[in-house]
């Protein structure tokens, strides 16, 4: 295909967003599709897409058809997203912007933004079961994707981060909290993919390295953005982390100081792609590693 990152990205999230967009089959009851809309409002707030379009490349890096990947692709989207919706919630961190518009608390109510992260989550579940891939492929995904999303993944990282709340947290333990609460699902995201070539005999260890590498990069640089953004260009509310006095790698380290932590991560993550062969696919996830620590938002 030879295309350059923005391109392939283009290119995909046509079909992963066409996707997205015929995932919730209207009702005859009015009521049951005014809260489809509700479902719906989070995820037509755009976003980068980050983990279906990891999910896509890592499954045509292992020659694999990335069409067989774009449902665990979406699946992940819809965690992501419901993940998103009660972050924001008033009784977590509190925010009122999300992607550039009102959070769904703020648009729909906190009962029913909490009601849209359940049908979003719940929904991710039954949009996998109709993966047309081989039963043993269907139980990996699963895996994966629960063990990415669940209480030794992300909800961890959400519990420790509130856990600290207010509370002195030392680095380590900072640096545990990202590797759950961010980058779970990013290297998950990166399985995911792998899983989905449904090649055998790949190495899927340096590609987890990998995946673990920029999303850890994914919130330094957030962390740095916090600082340097503002409200418009971020799509949500900046200086939050200072305000609250939360340790961030900017804390620790300064601006610059996170900026090259950011970089020497992003180095390690395309180091670890040296093991596989060349192809597009391979070229395009080293640009995505790049841009990691190039994005504005």
């Amino acid at each position: 295909m030879g295309v350059n990152l923005k391109e392939y990205i283009d290119i995909r999230l046509k079909e992963i967003n066409k996707n997205i967009d015929e995932i919730f089959e209207k009702s005859d009851i009015d009521i049951e599709n005014s809260f489809i809309d509700m479902l719906k409002y989070p995820l037509e707030a755009g976003g980068k897409r980050l983990r279906p379009i990891l999910t896509c490349l890592v499954c045509e890096l292992f020659e694999g058809d990335y069409k067989k990947a774009i449902i665990p692709a979406i699946s992940l989207e819809l965690i992501h997203t419901y993940s998103l919706v009660h972050d924001d919630l008033p009784s977590m961190d509190n925010d009122n912007l999300r992607r550039g518009k009102p959070t769904a608390h703020v648009k729909f109510g906190e009962a029913n933004a909490i009601l849209i992260g359940d049908g979003l989550l719940t929904h991710a579940f039954q949009l996998l079961s109709k993966s047309e891939v081989p039963d043993e492929t269907l139980r990996n995904l699963l895996f994966e994707i629960s063990y990415a999303a669940g209480y030794q993944g992300m909800v961890i990282g959400q519990f420790i981060d509130l856990y600290y709340e207010e509370k002195n947290i030392d680095f380590e333990t900072l640096k545990v909290l990202h590797a759950k609460k961010t980058g779970a699902m990013i290297r998950g995201a990166a399985r995911v993919g792998a899983i989905s070539s449904e090649k055998k005999n790949i190495d899927i260890e340096n590609i987890t390295k990998y995946g673990e590498a920029i999303g850890l990069a994914f919130q330094i640089w957030d962390d740095v953005l916090d600082v340097i953004s503002d409200n418009e260009t971020l799509g949500k509310t900046v200086g939050k982390d200072a305000k609250e006095g939360k340790l961030t790698y900017v804390k620790q380290f300064g601006i610059e100081g996170a900026k090259e932590k950011a970089k020497e991560t992003i180095d390690k993550a395309i180091d670890y792609l040296k093991v596989y062969k060349d192809n597009q696919a391979k070229s395009l996830l080293i640009e995505l590693a790049k841009y990691i620590i190039e994005r504005k938002s």
